[in-house]
C-alpha cells in the first residue's frame, strides 16, 4: 500500500476524553481514533476507515498521535500546540511507506523502543 495522497488526518491512541477533546480542537476534528481492539490492524487499513475488533491485543499505556499527509509547517506547528496542551507529551510519528503496512501494535512498539533509545543517549 502507499500513502493515502489526499488523506491528511492524524491517528491518535491513548487521550482521556478531556485531552482528546483537546487534541480535536487542534487538529480540526481531522483525525481518528485508534483502541485497543484495533492493535492488530494495519495503520492503512485504519486509514481507510476500516475497524475490525480484535481484542487479543494489550497494548502499553501510551499516547501516541501518527500524522498523515501533514505539510512540514502544518506539523510543526500541531506538534508544538498539543506538546503545550498535554503533559506527557506524546509519541510523534509520521505514516511512511514502510508504516503503513504494518500493525499499529508492532508501530507503537518500535516508536516506544526509538523513544526509550533516544532517552538512554541523551538526545
Amino acid at each position: 500500500m502507499t500513502l493515502l495522497e489526499n488523506n491528511k488526518v492524524a491517528l491518535v491512541y491513548g487521550f482521556g476524553e478531556a485531552e482528546q477533546s483537546i487534541v480535536s480542537e487542534i487538529l480540526k476534528g481531522k483525525y481518528k481514533v485508534i483502541d485497543e481492539s484495533m492493535g492488530k490492524m494495519k495503520i492503512g487499513d485504519i486509514l481507510n476507515g476500516i475497524k475490525l475488533e480484535v481484542y487479543n491485543c494489550h497494548l502499553p499505556s501510551e499516547k501516541v498521535v501518527l500524522f498523515n499527509n501533514f505539510e512540514d509547517e502544518e506539523l510543526k506547528n500541531t506538534m508544538r500546540a498539543i506538546k503545550a496542551s498535554i503533559q506527557p507529551s506524546p509519541i510523534f510519528a509520521i505514516v511512511t511507506d514502510t508504516s503503513i503496512d504494518w500493525t499499529f501494535e508492532y508501530l507503537l512498539e518500535h516508536l516506544v523502543e526509538e523513544r526509550e533509545w533516544y532517552k538512554k543517549h541523551g538526545r
